[in-house]
Order: C-alpha cells, then sequence, then structure tokens
C-alpha cells in the first residue's frame, strides 16, 4: 500500500475498506462502485465537467490532423487484408486485467473502469485474447498459423511529455498464432509473414528501407540457438534489410526469446518505428505449451509526424 493510499484509508476511517471491498463478489463490487459514481456526478454541473476537461490530460484531443490518421489506418488495414491477414474492429474497452494479468505491465498504468473493464490500452493483448476465444470455441484453428491486425486508439496513465506525446495513441497491431511442430519452423514461418508486411508497406508508403536491431530474450531451453535461428531467418529472407544486435535486458519477461525493433531512415535519421516479439500469451489462456504467438505493432502517431 503507498502513502497516498495510506493516508487516504486513515482520513476514510477504515484501513481495511479495500480488503472488504475485495471480499465482495464481482457483480456486487460492480454495483458499489456504480453506485458511487452516480453518487459523484449527481454532484455536477455543466460547469464542473468543463473544469474536468480542462484538467484531465485523459481528455485531450490529439492535434494530429484526423483526416490523415484515419487514412493512414485505411492502408494498414488494405494492406493487411492484401496479405491474407484477418482485420478486426476492437472495442474501445477490453477485460479488466487484460494487460496487466499476462504480466509485465503494472494496472497503475492502465485506466480501469466499472463492469468488469478497463480503457483499451494495447490491440495486441485483445487480438491474443479473441484468438484464443476462437480456439477455445473450435470455431478456428491454428494447425495452420492464424494472422490477425487491428488499429486503434488506446489510453496509457503513464505520464507523457513533450511535443506529439498524448495519453492516448494510435498503434497498428500484427498478432499471429500457431502450434509448434518442431525445428522452430512455426516461429520461422510467423516472424517471415510480419517482418514481410511492414517491408513491403514501408518501401511502398515511405520508399525507404528497413533496418532491424534484433534483441536477446529469455523464455526458451535453448535461447543461444533459438536466437541464432531467429537472425538467420531475418537474414536469408530478407537480405536487404540491415540487421543488428542487442543483448543486453535479456531477463526482460514481457518478449519470449526475441524481441526486434524496426527502424525507417528518413532524411538520414533512423526513427524507431515498430516493436514486436514471440510472447506467451495464447498458451497462458489455454495452457498448451505449444501453442505459439507473435506479436509486433507500430505507432500510428509517430508514422504521422515521420511523413509530415
Amino acid at each position: 500500500m503507498n502513502t497516498i493510499n495510506s493516508k487516504i484509508l486513515e482520513k476514510i476511517g477504515d484501513e481495511k475498506i479495500v480488503d472488504k471491498l475485495l471480499s465482495l463478489s464481482k457483480s456486487d463490487l460492480n454495483s458499489v462502485l456504480l453506485e458511487v459514481f452516480e453518487k459523484q456526478t449527481d454532484r455536477f454541473t455543466a460547469a464542473d465537467v468543463l473544469k474536468v476537461f480542462q484538467l484531465n490530460r485523459f481528455s485531450t484531443p490529439s492535434d494530429i490532423n484526423p483526416a490523415n490518421f484515419h487514412d493512414l489506418e485505411a492502408q494498414l488495414l488494405l494492406a493487411a487484408q492484401k496479405m491474407d491477414i484477418q482485420t478486426v474492429l476492437l472495442s474501445p474497452s477490453a477485460p479488466l486485467g487484460s494487460c496487466s494479468v499476462f504480466g509485465c505491465v503494472d494496472q497503475y498504468n492502465i485506466v480501469s473502469a466499472v463492469r468488469g473493464t478497463e480503457t483499451l490500452a494495447d490491440p495486441s493483448n485483445m487480438l491474443a485474447i479473441i484468438i484464443a476465444d476462437k480456439l477455445k470455441k473450435r470455431k478456428e484453428s491454428n494447425t495452420y498459423p492464424l494472422h490477425y491486425a487491428a488499429t486503434a486508439r488506446v489510453t496509457r496513465a503513464q505520464q507523457y511529455s513533450g511535443m506529439g506525446f498524448f495519453a492516448h495513441f494510435g498503434i497498428f497491431c500484427m498478432v499471429s498464432s500457431g502450434k509448434d511442430t518442431g525445428s522452430y519452423r512455426c516461429e520461422t514461418e510467423l516472424l517471415d509473414k510480419h517482418l514481410l508486411f511492414y517491408k513491403d508497406f514501408f518501401q511502398e508508403q515511405f520508399s525507404t528501407k528497413l533496418s532491424i536491431v534484433l534483441r536477446k530474450r529469455n523464455g526458451y531451453k535453448d535461447s543461444d540457438g533459438f536466437f541464432a535461428k531467429m537472425s538467420e531467418v531475418i537474414q536469408n529472407a530478407f537480405p536487404d534489410v540491415s540487421l543488428s544486435y542487442d543483448s543486453s535486458d535479456m531477463d526482460n519477461k514481457y518478449y519470449q526469446g526475441i524481441n526486434f525493433k524496426i527502424f525507417v531512415e528518413i532524411d538520414g535519421e533512423k526513427i524507431e518505428i515498430g516493436d514486436g516479439g514471440f510472447v506467451d500469451w495464447i498458451y497462458q489462456m489455454l495452457g498448451s505449451k505449444k501453442q505459439k504467438c507473435l506479436i509486433s505493432g507500430v505507432g500510428l502517431d509517430r508514422l504521422l509526424f515521420c511523413k509530415a
């Protein structure tokens, strides 16, 4: 319990109130929270709403041209569809815990809500959840890899500052799922698909070459062998893409085996525009270690600043 919360609970006069609330069923807790928000907004006036807007960074509109933003979304989604990648229009809400439960993300960095939801913070988590749901219900099979893509405007609670930084921003992401068939064949196919998509898109839209930094991560028993294999995959499939290596931060558990960073060169400057790697999210949801999952994404706001 941090110092601020301790002082608040002391002011309430019941330092066990959080534990008492957590002892309620999810539906009962939700009812209590809804009642609190209703009572709170009953006291609001229109002037109060304006004041909240002026003070709340989560409600501040972006200064990006909305037509350019949605045009870039359409370009990416159409390019994905041409490569037989299924596209999804996501809800602005996600299940509560959809980022933090998978690890390495603090719920304090997520805008939590009522009715068992939170504001969408990462579309890749949601696509992984959607894929796992389809696999569990046998609506899909990933014997042959599944590839999904989406764009979304996401909100995160971290403090951002500087030009072009907002509490909300746009992301294009891809999530692929397949079954392990040995010799890293599944991972090779997934990685090929993602990198080929970005290579083709950026060469067509930006007339520029990609460069990749491959970063080593733990998570595979033969971490050296896996890293060497993925490096070979990139070098063989994309001989014209500059590839460099980074073995720092290996203990970062967000990604498994590898993390790749994608850069484009614009006016002589290298700019990071994408990030990706293997994760164990679908394995966590379905309980099968044979489930492999690759995620990647690019920041739409940053792309638009690059094109400006």
